[in-house]
């Protein structure tokens, strides 16, 4: 079980298929993504989850439908069911967690102007989104999915939602196809796209950080700044497998890959 590393955490197709990729590497393994972060992990070795939280207000909770003010910023999408015959989507930008906290007084807040009866998500961005939630007011039932880690997500909901039935369908976003009848689609992510990327990220050679720090320090020294840094911000301990060993395992697993 893990979580972490923006080259897949935003984006689920890619990690997907990472996933899948590992699985034939760790034989008899059971690999799970911990879409709640710390809490999952705390959750499975029978830790409290109370002692890996914080209190944090989201102060920018956006409390309107809107579309973002440049269309290839849309990174979230909603859809409401507003009776049986009227159903409306909507682009949006910031994660799930920007809108679904807020509470089922966001309903009461949807301007019905700012939706479209159907959206095809390639027009609007390149880039998959992070998360979507789909609203039925009839039968006051919510259901979200969502790509970035937020931990207690599903206490937190289940909480300000608390009339309501409240679905979380992690990375399952094709939930939200299901829920619009076809009428959202997302961006055509061709397998052999989303291989060609994974093969570049994961041969890759990994940088230092420790150089980034020694610049930054040599430039602050030039500024005329006295800088003093803790050991302990040296140390990168860390065992570099050779590319040529990269390239066995990935290519052993590409193998075993069927779509």
């Amino acid at each position: 079980m893990f979580y972490g590393g923006e080259d897949i955490r935003y984006n689920i197709p890619l990690r997907d298929l990472y996933v899948k990729l590992m699985g034939y590497i760790w034989e008899g393994w059971e690999i799970k993504w911990a879409y709640e972060g710390i809490v999952d992990l705390a959750a499975y070795v029978g830790y409290p989850k109370e002692k890996v939280l914080t209190d944090r207000k989201n102060d920018c909770a956006h409390t309107s439908l809107a579309p973002p003010e440049e269309k290839d910023w849309v990174d979230t999408v909603a859809s409401v069911k507003f009776s049986p015959n009227e159903m409306l989507l909507f682009p949006l930008w910031g994660g799930i967690d920007n809108y679904l906290p807020y509470g089922p007084d966001l309903v009461n807040r949807i301007d019905k102007a700012y939706g479209y009866p159907r959206i095809s998500l390639s027009e609007w961005s390149h880039d998959f989104p992070i998360g979507g939630f789909h609203i039925d007011m009839e039968r006051r039932r919510l259901e979200f999915w969502h790509a970035n880690v937020i931990p207690n997500i599903s206490q937190q909901l289940q909480e300000k939602w608390s009339d309501w039935e409240v679905v979380n369908h992690y990375g399952d976003y094709e939930s939200q196809c299901r829920c619009t009848d076809g009428l959202l689609q997302f961006q055509d992510m061709s397998h052999h796209h989303l291989l060609e990327t994974l093969k570049t990220q994961l041969l890759k050679e990994s940088s230092n950080p420790v150089d980034s720090l020694a610049l930054f320090v040599q430039k602050e020294a030039e500024a005329g700044k006295k800088v003093e840094v803790n050991p302990y911000a040296l140390k990168h301990d860390t065992y570099e497998l050779s590319r040529n060993v990269k390239e066995q395992i990935l290519d052993e697993a590409m193998e075993k890959l069927q779509f």
